[in-house]
This record gives C-alpha cells, structure tokens and sequence, in this order.
C-alpha cells in the first residue's frame, strides 16, 4: 500500500527532525563539554584529602583527564551512551544510580504540573471566551500575568504560608512522611503506591505533590491561557464560531469538541516548549519544597565540582528536553497536518 503525498511529507519531516534533534544535541554536548571545563577548581584536588602534585597528576591521568578536550569529549560522549557514567565524588555511588534514584522525583513534579497548568490554562482561556464574563476575562488575564513575572521562587513560599502554615492541609515539603515508603517499582511514588494497593501511601504522596506542582504549573498555565486567548480572537476562529452557531450547535459541542480540537496543536506544541523550563524550574520548586529530585541533585553537584555527575545528568536533562521539543513539534503536526504545508510553503 503506497503512502500518501501527505505521510511522505510528514516521514521526511520526521527525518529531518531527528537529524536535527541529533545535530544539536552534539552542538549542546560541547558547550555544555567547554563550560564544565571552565569552572574554576580542579575537580581531582578537591576530590583527594590533602593531595600532593603527583598523587593529582595519577588521578588525573586515571581519569583520562590529562588527555586533549577533544579526545576527553570523544570518550565522555562514548560513555555517556554505553551508560558508563562514573562515580559520583559526592555520594560515592554510580552517578546512574543515583539518576535512577532523583530522577522519577523530578519527572513526576513535572508531570504532575504540566497536567494541572494545561487544564487550568485551557479551562479559564475557553470558559472566559465562552461565557463572554468580565470577571473571568480578567482572572485568565491575571494568571497569565502572574504566571509569566511572578518568580517561582516566590509563589512556593506562598502557597507554604497558605496551604501548610495558615490552612494546615499540606506538608510543607518532602515526598512522603517519615518512615513511609512504597515498594520501588517505577519510582514513581503514586504510581507504585497504585500498584502496590497502598492506598494511605498513595493519598500521603498526593498531599507532599500537590503544593509543589501547582507552584511549578503557573508557568504552563499561563503559556497556554495567554496562546490560547489570542488564537480563540483570530478573525478565522471567530468566523468559524459563526458558522457553528449557525448550523444549531450547542455550546458544549462547539467547545469542547469543534474549537478545542482545532486548540489541540497549539497545546502540543507549547506542552513541548515549556518542558524545559519546568525542569529549570524544578530546581527552585525542589529547593522550596525539599523535594528530592534531579534539581537538588544537580546543584549540590555543581557547588562540590562533581565533575561525572555535572556533565552526565546535565546532559541527560538536555536530550530529555530537546526530545520533547521534537516529539511535540511532531504531534503538533499530526493533529493539524496544515502545519506542516504551512511550513513548506513559508
């Protein structure tokens, strides 16, 4: 069965993205390779207990530290895909291990961020359109304001104040109380509480998520309630609102199915785009909350030089984030294929 002209365009753009997604992950390697480098402090020394020149020049030299950067680039990067990531100075533990361990944390804060930002976003863009109300007009305006300029930083310490200190109703941080822990599965502490039937565990773990990923949402809803807000103006949405109400549709059909398909790609895309700044953005939640995740993980290596933990778990973060960048850009694509003839065509 032949592929159509429409599915051989998207496979070559599928192609193209991937060469891309691979052309600049090595670009973000090196610099991220030469920044590293230049950190002041030399990671071996601070490494030994009273080190000597010569005790220094071994190390080094067993650490193929003494070797070209381009030769050192070379094997780091061959390592970093054999999974052969060293040792961390700092814990004493294989740095994977300890990525295995931080990890989960931080991808389910983000998760869990991005689904309520996205559902809050899409909710007060669509409901102030919808319903034409001043009032919830102005709220969306506000959360897209607030969620753009507001520090992250600030609004943990509010929520702590609010939910935990005034109200009572959340922990102020961690990820489960003391002495609790559900059997490690996933590593995913709601889902592996899920799976294993604890259902006092997984109603603790909810409580410890919640302040923390609704700091880390604002941002998302934001971008989405703002995009979303200028898209629904459009002079061609608003023509094809017309017509919809035209032809008898009731509201609920017309929103929730009509314009919130065609609002699908737009959604996607920005899903996509965020999700790096909520993994930099983690590292401040994480602080707030002591939440234990790759954030925390990766500052404290950075303060120690930890030089395998820096530029092994830093990269992993870069593909993860350009990973989703191109998947997303994909998806977008698949669910509103005249993006892709637009692009072509500018």
């Amino acid at each position: 069965m032949k592929a159509s002209g429409r599915e051989k365009r998207f496979l070559l753009h599928a192609i193209q993205r991937l060469l891309g997604l691979a052309v600049t992950f090595v670009i973000v390697a090196f610099l991220l390779f030469l920044a590293i480098r230049a950190i002041p402090g030399d990671p071996v020394a601070l490494r030994l207990k009273n080190p000597d020149p010569v005790q220094v020049a071994q190390e080094r030299e067993r650490l193929g530290l003494d070797q070209p950067w381009p030769v050192q680039f070379v094997r780091q990067s061959a390592s970093f895909w054999r999974g052969d990531w060293g040792v961390s100075f700092g814990t004493g533990r294989a740095v994977l291990q300890d990525v295995r361990a931080f990890l989960p944390a931080t991808l389910e804060l983000a998760f869990a961020a991005i689904i309520l930002g996205v559902s809050a976003g899409v909710f007060w863009a669509l409901f102030s359109e919808a319903s034409g109300n001043r009032l919830a007009g102005a709220f969306s305006y506000t959360i897209g304001i607030a969620g753009l300029v507001v520090p992250i930083y600030w609004i943990g310490l509010i929520l702590i104040i609010v939910g935990s200190l005034w109200l009572g109703w959340f922990p102020t941080g961690g990820r489960l109380p003391v002495g609790m822990a559900p059997p490690e599965i996933s590593g995913f502490v709601l889902i592996d509480a899920l799976l294993a039937g604890k259902w006092e565990a997984f109603g603790a773990a909810l409580r410890h998520l919640f302040l923390p990923a609704v700091c880390l949402s604002f941002y998302p809803a934001a971008q989405v309630c703002t995009t979303l807000r200028a898209r629904l103006r459009d002079p061609r949405v608003q023509a094809l609102l017309g017509s919809l109400r035209a032809r008898g549709f009731g509201p609920v059909r017309i929103w929730l199915i009509h314009i919130l398909k065609l609002l699908a790609a737009p959604v996607v895309t920005i899903v996509g785009t965020t999700f790096g700044v909520l993994l930099g953005g983690a590292v401040l939640t994480e602080t707030v909350f002591s939440w234990p995740g790759m954030g925390r993980y990766l500052v404290a290596a950075v303060l120690d030089r930890d030089l395998y933990v820096i530029q092994n778990a830093l990269l992993l973060v870069v593909f993860l984030v350009l990973f989703v960048v191109q998947l997303s850009d994909l998806l977008a694509i698949g669910l509103n294929p005249l993006g892709l003839r637009e692009e072509e065509d500018g």
